[in-house]
């Protein structure tokens, strides 16, 4: 049977990860059988890393070269010890990578899909020649003897004894993909988490844009792979000069900044804010070979690492569907990418023609369809979304200025308010408040009071409650 590049592809990364991660590890330890890779030397290696988990709870990451060693040395056999030398060698680069970026739960979706293909494709083979042999009774009590391998996705767990399950519950939980410094961090906590699915809600021109960018670079400075989808607000040229003053801390024009260094709520006078600020002389505009420079730093110094960590695709204005995010993300799996972090840039300008369904019902679909791209790929999904006409006169955003269909709230794991007066804007002020969030209490009256200064790309220097 010929072997496709992308079922090479998986039969690796499935290796590797039981290789470097605990968690794919012990999942796979949990439904293990002999041989359910293709491949015989992966078989070899599979099972080394299964006897290592079941003896000390963890994977073997750099003890599987010493486990090679001691086995190489057993084995009379020494072309099957240079094959299965060369074979190491292969996951070499690719172990590397994954042994610092894991995308748990979707690696063991995957291996669900993996290890079950190749048992059909070895049921269909012993079929074909049961029937080409004429023994149809055993044919069929083979393919009723099948046994699916129960792994990933619709994975019957057994609640009270898995104890693998209940440990990943709370890893999971406990690891959120972003995490902000200061009040905005008590304020958000584990809300930016895998399978989790936030909406930021705000009027025109309030910064929508600028906080789903923050978003994204605050999971990209913690080396997670970002999908970033523009849907139509800002043109490739106009987000990407947005990503280099970011990343440069530059804006684009000469001018002086205000850089907010401090922020405090006055109880006693009101709850009145109080800012001080740092100002900053810019005297020259960002330049291209500047952004370059700022890249590169950013690459060696504090991601040290070349590989792409943040992937930007540009679309017109409503010309974006749920299932183009869904066929760009299936092109970058092939190429071993699979996002932890996807921001859409923004949902309300999505193409929504789903066929046989009209108005609202489109709108419902689809941000449907966005929750399900957070659980399919086990990642943070973040975009945002128009506030009504009401929101214009209200300090406070609430779960009555939804725009459209009040359902989108029936999808997101958690939806934001962005407030901001105009003297607030002018000073670089935005009000935070949880407008729905689950698994946790929340009062959708208190806000967070972030300073930043969009002319270097940062809505949340400082915070304050």
């Amino acid at each position: 049977m010929k072997i496709t590049k992308k079922e090479d592809r998986e039969e690796k990364l499935v290796l590797i990860a039981m290789i470097v991660d605990k968690v794919v590890l012990g999942r796979i330890c949990s439904k293990w059988q002999p041989n359910l890779f293709r491949n015989r030397y992966a078989n070899i290696i599979a099972n080394w890393c299964i006897d290592f988990y079941r003896q000390y709870e963890k994977p073997p990451m750099a003890h599987v070269e010493s486990i090679y060693e001691t086995w190489a040395e057993e084995v009379d056999d020494k072309k099957i010890v240079q094959l299965i030398e060369k074979f190491l060698e292969s996951l070499n680069r690719q172990y590397k990578t994954l042994k610092h970026q894991s995308n748990s739960d979707y690696l063991i979706d995957l291996a669900g899909t993996y290890f079950n293909r190749v048992k059909l494709e070895r049921l269909v083979d012993v079929v074909e020649g049961d029937l080409d042999r004429g023994k149809v009774e055993k044919a069929n009590n083979n393919v009723t003897s099948f046994n699916h391998i129960e792994l990933g996705g619709g994975e019957g767990i057994d609640v009270l004894q898995n104890k693998e399950a209940i440990r990943e519950a709370f890893d999971q939980k406990s690891d959120p993909l972003i995490i902000y410094p200061g009040d905005l961090g008590k304020f958000f906590k584990d809300s930016f988490e895998r399978d989790g699915f936030v909406a930021f809600l705000g009027r025109e021109k309030v910064g929508k844009s600028w906080w789903l960018l923050d978003v994204a670079y605050r999971g990209l400075m913690k080396r997670r792979k970002v999908a970033f989808f523009e849907a139509g607000d800002n043109s490739q040229h106009q987000i990407m000069r947005r990503f280099m003053v970011r990343a440069s801390r530059h804006p684009l024009f000469p001018q002086k900044i205000y850089y907010p260094i401090k922020i405090k709520i006055n109880k006693e006078e009101n709850y009145q804010i109080q800012m001080s600020y740092k100002k900053k002389t810019f005297k020259k505009p960002l330049t291209y070979a500047k952004a370059v420079k700022s890249c590169k730093f950013l690459m060696k110094k504090r991601l040290r690492t070349k590989n792409p960590l943040l992937k930007l695709s540009c679309h017109p204005n409503s010309s974006l569907s749920v299932q183009g995010i869904k066929s760009i993300l299936q092109q970058w799996e092939i190429e071993n990418w699979v996002p932890d972090i996807i921001i859409i840039d923004y949902a309300d300008i999505l193409d929504m023609s789903w066929q046989g369904l009209e108005g609202r019902d489109r709108i419902n679909n689809t941000w449907k369809q966005l929750r399900s791209l957070s659980q399919t790929y086990h990642c943070l999904v973040v975009t945002a979304t128009q506030a009504d006409a009401d929101a214009y006169d209200k300090q406070l955003l609430t779960e009555k200025n939804f725009s459209e269909d009040k359902r989108k709230a029936a999808h997101v794991t958690g939806m934001l308010g962005i407030n901001q007066t105009e003297d607030e804007k002018e000073q670089g002020i935005t009000r935070l408040n949880w407008i729905f969030l689950r698994e946790r209490s929340f009062n959708k009256y208190k806000c967070v009071c972030s300073a930043g200064n969009l002319w270097i790309g940062n809505p949340a220097i400082k915070s304050s409650f």
